[in-house]
């Protein structure tokens, strides 16, 4: 798996060093058997007496005070070993994710992707520290066990390791189901997880409606699926650690068995019997723990192969493959028969034309649903455009990077997302070493201005996550002040002021003449008035232009247009009433 071959190359120096630490102390712990059995054969009428013994006996609790510091320096190296391979993958996946297009996360739900990012990673941290700790450990003590175990006694070795070919089938036919329950179990957690944060992102709608007893029931049951999984792993994982610890008393049966026989023959001293089952005893923890190592290995590489799915995915969009530095743009759009649709749907825009100098403010008008917000948003290289269907400049988006895209166009959403920060940074987002003097002109121009002497602690106070401090108008002037701080050469409103009230959209308006003067705008709106001063109007319907010209060749059209703007007079006029 590539992943665990790049960990492994990354972190060598550390593996390798915990590794010949490793090798060390199980060398130091299979040569304390070799001591007792000296010491024991020492007491023997064939011994050089009680002195010999004591002094092995002291030699045994100096290695055991040198085993022990060798240990905890082996550890150390390993496990900070895999502490710095998870740290490494954790922040190789977010840069990643943030590297992804739209159609990303419009496929995957945020639940999923953090359950990957945060249990899945635990997951590879228990792999590659106390897994890979414990698989080393044991392919040591197996190696050189058996080997000083064939030296005393080849039969007695046989006997002992007879009932391990059963432990291998065993194993064999259990691990699968392991790691397919894990599977199942990561499944299910991401399932709670994407709920989780469901309901904490929507948390007032669930009020609003009372839904606090349907959802808690209906979390319920996702946790009621994720603790049936997590106990059938369990089952599986417990069965292996059970045929393990079976199987060891097996072994140490016959050892005692056969192994009696032979110091009662006297082909073999009790010195050497005793230092036998104390390899055996060795090895039987560590064939108890395989049972464990197998469950955590299986886990482990389950969550590995879903991580390097998200790791593989790769952006649609043509200019994110580009490492050129791009061209500054100069605010010129060009719409050649734009024809658009989602992934797997029809087409949500149709033959757009349009040709927009630089310095001119193009309004766009019309129904719910028509293609309005979509049009907007392939301004700012959100979604994959066919090639020749749109160029900044006379050059194709697709030969442009993302990146040069996005500096020069700011696109300010109807619904806008604020990070829970003070006022500042959230206004700074695009331009982080601002001024504070630019951060309060930017917000002058928005209107915002004014309402910050309330404010507790004015363009330092935080607002919270979401922004949930902030009333929906706030929001959205400190979107635009956002905007308008990142000085763009096209600006682009969907009906970004939809939620403040007309004589502040009028202030904003006013307020931002002198800004579209020098600069490409396009303007969404529900409002009709908003885009009266827009040098050209579009009536998008069914995805098609309808109309297009000015305020006074749309009128004078008696369309779709002044079909719109004669009754949001007459709304107005009922208003005022």
């Amino acid at each position: 798996m590539r992943l665990v071959r790049e960990a492994l190359r990354t972190r060598r120096l550390e593996l390798l060093i915990g590794t010949l630490l490793l090798v060390a102390t199980n060398g130091l712990t299979l040569w304390v058997p070799h001591l007792l059995k000296e010491a024991i054969d020492a007491l023997g009428p064939e011994g050089a007496g009680a002195m010999r013994a004591t002094r092995l006996a002291y030699g045994i609790g100096a290695l055991a005070i040198l085993l022990a510091a060798i240990r905890i320096a082996s550890r150390l190296y390993i496990l900070g070993a895999s502490r710095r391979i998870v740290a490494e993958l954790r922040e190789r996946l977010f840069a990643h994710l943030e590297t992804l297009p739209a159609s990303f996360y419009a496929r995957r739900r945020t639940g999923e992707i953090m359950s990957r990012a945060v249990n899945d990673l635990m997951l590879v941290r228990s792999l590659f520290g106390p897994g890979l700790l414990n698989l080393v450990n044991v392919a040591i003590l197996y190696t050189a066990g058996l080997a000083l175990m064939l030296a005393l006694d080849p039969w007695l070795t046989a006997a002992a390791v007879l009932p391990y070919p059963l432990l291998l089938l065993g194993v064999r036919r259990v691990s699968s189901t392991i790691h397919q329950r894990s599977n199942a179990a990561q499944e299910a957690l991401a399932e709670i997880s994407n709920k989780t944060q469901e309901n904490l992102s929507g948390i007032q709608q669930v009020k609003a409606y009372a839904r606090e007893v349907a959802e808690t029931t209906s979390f319920g049951r996702l946790n009621a699926v994720y603790r049936s999984r997590n106990l059938a792993l369990a089952r599986s994982r417990g069965l292996i650690v059970t045929l393990m610890g079976c199987l060891g008393a097996a072994s140490t049966l016959a050892v005692v068995a056969v192994g009696g026989r032979h110091v009662v023959e006297g082909t073999m001293t009790l010195g050497g019997f005793v230092a036998f089952t104390s390899y055996l005893a060795i090895l039987t923890g560590p064939t108890i723990m395989m049972g464990w190592v197998l469950g955590v290995f299986q886990r482990g590489m389950g969550a590995l192969r879903r991580l390097e799915e998200i790791l593989d995915e790769r952006s649609d969009l043509p200019g994110d493959a580009l490492e050129t530095p791009g061209p500054a743009l100069s605010g010129r759009v060009t719409f050649r028969d734009l024809t658009f649709a989602y992934p797997g749907g029809t087409p949500v825009l149709s033959g757009i034309d349009l040709d927009v100098e630089p310095g001119t403010t193009v309004g766009i008008v019309g129904r719910v649903g028509c293609g309005k917000s979509t049009l907007l948003s392939l301004l700012g290289a959100v979604h994959p455009v066919p090639r020749g269907m749109l160029s900044f400049d006379g050059q194709d988006l697709n030969d442009l990077p993302t990146d040069a895209v996005r500096a020069g166009v700011a696109l300010v959403p109807q619904e806008t997302f604020l990070f829970s920060r003070t006022l500042a940074e959230n206004i700074a987002l695009g331009k982080p070493d601002a001024a504070p003097e630019e951060i309060e002109s930017a917000a002058r121009v928005a209107q915002l201005h004014r309402d910050v002497d309330a404010f507790p602690d004015r363009y330092a106070t935080r607002v919270g996550e979401r922004g949930v401090t902030l009333s929906g108008g706030q929001r959205q002037r400190v979107a635009l002040a956002r905007a308008l701080l990142m000085d763009p050469r096209v600006l682009v409103l969907d009906d970004a002021l939809s939620s403040v009230d007309a004589d502040t959209e009028e202030a904003i308006l006013r307020g931002l003449r002198e800004f579209m003067r020098r600069r490409t705008t396009f303007i969404v709106s529900h409002r009709v008035s908003t885009v009266l001063s827009a040098d050209r109007i579009l009536v998008l319907d069914g995805g098609r232009v309808a109309e297009s010209g000015t305020v006074g060749e749309l009128l004078a059209k008696g369309g779709l247009f002044a079909d719109l703007h004669r009754r949001q007079q007459i709304e107005r006029e009922m208003e005022a009433l």
